[in-house]
């Protein structure tokens, strides 16, 4: 039987951290602490998620679905070639 680890009261950070890398990754919040847990002991083989990973995110922004299918739709209109004008 696998052992069961319950987490309580955890810092807002923390819980809004762990959800982010969860959808990020597009895993569940429970997968996604497993994950992290694993790499910060060094035992995944993965690289350990560094501060430096949370910097670039600030930096470079996350975006949801929804607004991405948004921000594609307008981007659509670039996209665009007006034939008349390349006569």
């Amino acid at each position: 039987m696998a052992d069961v680890l319950t987490l309580h009261a955890l810092d807002p950070a923390l819980s809004k951290g762990l959800a982010a890398y969860a959808r990020r990754e597009r895993k569940s919040m429970n997968q996604s602490a497993k994950e992290l847990l694993s790499s910060a002991l060094g035992l995944s083989g993965r690289k350990p998620v560094t501060d430096h990973d949370a910097d670039l995110a600030q930096l470079f922004g996350c975006i949801d679905d929804e607004t991405w299918e948004k921000a594609k739709q307008t981007m659509a209109d670039f996209e665009k070639v007006d034939a008349e004008a390349w006569k």
